[in-house]
């Protein structure tokens, strides 16, 4: 399926920006970026489309339910292409982010959801440490 038809088949007009940040997210699906990486990439790629814009189609894109935004830290959001449910361990000293999935957490919060008589929607775990990465691993 092309980024018209993904656009159409979530309601969304096609327009050029959201064409190419859709693109770049698509071509890009185990990175996690910013709305300033995202910029950076189309004026690399000698697009003319300014970072307000790049936040609408972002919202909209979200909104739409095409990507995911993540809040790994205070000041930045960064997004990715909706995939298959995930969960993030990031490392607080290099950045880097781990996607995985554990059938044993998404059962025991489904138990709990359950104890508290509470019907889950959808959820989001980030957990943060330290990567086994040399200069990560270790050094406080």
């Amino acid at each position: 399926m092309n980024n018209n038809d993904t656009l159409k088949d979530a309601g969304l007009k096609v327009t050029h920006p959201r064409s190419e940040i859709l693109d770049i997210l698509q071509a890009n699906p185990d990175m996690h970026l910013s709305a300033d990486e995202i910029h950076n990439k189309l004026v690399a790629n000698n697009q003319s489309i300014g970072l307000a814009t790049v936040y609408r189609v972002l919202t909209q894109l979200e909104v739409a339910g095409l990507i995911q935004k993540n809040q790994f830290s205070d000041n930045q959001s960064s997004y990715e292409i909706k995939k298959q449910h995930h969960d993030h361990l990031i490392c607080i000293k290099c950045g880097k982010i781990i996607e995985f999935m554990n059938d044993d957490l998404e059962q025991l919060q489904e138990k709990i959801s359950k104890d508290y008589n509470f019907r889950l929607n959808s959820h989001v775990m980030t957990l943060f440490g330290e990567c086994s990465d040399d200069k990560c691993a270790g050094k406080k």
